[in-house]
């Protein structure tokens, strides 16, 4: 009896142990919710697309991309200018958790500006500095954050 009781009670363990762990794996299971957003003009198309990651719900990652492409040829003969300003307010920058960069092609006419956050690294003050205070302490669940985006008019998708 008391073999038989030692051996239920191991298999229980083993069970409550295992059983705990699969629950862990489910929680922080990542989803990725991706929004686009476009715009378009006689002289210039933009398109912005915001990749966030989510652990538990909670934001992990964001990227956001603005690829601005311009169509018109009196706009595309202030190409030089047009770089110069978008340079001078999209600074690029690289610091821990958190990178702004440009991807510039001048054949196309294309200026893409990259933002990559680490939002679990990334330092409070960085985030300030880049104009997005607040992003580490929001608590807005991934599908909390999909209707908001798309009642501003984004197409949204979780991956």
């Amino acid at each position: 009896m008391k073999k038989i009781l030692s051996i239920l009670l191991m298999g229980v363990l083993a069970i409550g142990l295992t059983g705990c762990n699969l629950f862990e794996e489910k929680d922080a299971k990542e989803q990725t919710l991706i929004c686009t957003t476009t715009e378009s003009d006689e002289d210039m198309d933009i398109e912005q697309v915001i990749t966030m990651t989510y652990r538990k719900d909670k934001l992990t990652q964001m990227k956001m991309e603005v690829n601005t492409k311009l169509n018109n040829s009196d706009v595309k003969e202030n190409w030089e200018e047009f770089k110069k300003s978008m340079a001078e307010n999209n600074q690029e920058y690289e610091k821990n958790g958190i990178s702004l960069k440009a991807v510039i092609d001048d054949q196309n006419y294309e200026y893409d500006t990259i933002l990559d956050i680490d939002v679990e690294n990334v330092s409070k003050e960085d985030l300030k500095e880049q104009g997005f205070e607040g992003l580490k302490d929001d608590n807005s669940t991934l599908e909390e954050t999909k209707t908001l985006a798309e009642k501003d008019g984004a197409t949204c998708v979780v991956k």
